[in-house]
């Protein structure tokens, strides 16, 4: 059986994880107009560009943003970014099997962030942040281990 959740920084997820229960930290800064360059490829390396990085959540979003005339390239852009810096936040083992399609950044434009995905384990909580101005977009995310995996 397959496992998939949700997960967002609030408040009260901050208050019940103690510094103890951090496992990894993940940092990624994307210069916004190398996102949309790389989107203004041609259509058949977009297709392939974003098949490869995009959940398919994701990826229907943002054909919807292109037909629309909305800014798809923030999207993307912040999409990569949470998911370079979840990257970096799991141990060496799982990002050696780690494809960016598998997970989800749900709401990637909101306040709150989420992401989730089939190899979010039981016992982990991931915790995200996005900011940007201007050019640039940084994106944080803290893997902590769940206080539910001791209960």
């Amino acid at each position: 059986m397959s496992l998939s959740r949700s997960v967002s920084i609030t408040q009260t997820a901050i208050r019940n994880t103690s510094i103890a229960n951090i496992r990894g930290l993940g940092i990624d800064l994307v210069h916004v107009p190398r996102i949309t360059a790389l989107l203004s490829r041609k259509p058949v390396y977009l297709a392939k560009f974003t098949r490869r990085i995009l959940h398919e959540a994701e990826f229907n979003r943002a054909a919807s943003m292109i037909e629309s005339r909305e800014r798809h390239d923030l999207f993307v852009a912040r999409c990569w970014s949470i998911k370079e810096a979840l990257y970096k936040s799991l141990d060496k083992s799982r990002q050696s099997y780690f494809q960016m399609r598998d997970w989800n950044t749900i709401d990637p434009d909101s306040p709150k962030p989420t992401v989730s995905g089939e190899a979010i384990n039981r016992d982990e909580d991931f915790f995200v942040s996005v900011t940007h101005d201007g050019e640039y977009l940084l994106a944080i995310v803290i893997r902590g281990q769940s206080d539910k995996s001791t209960q």
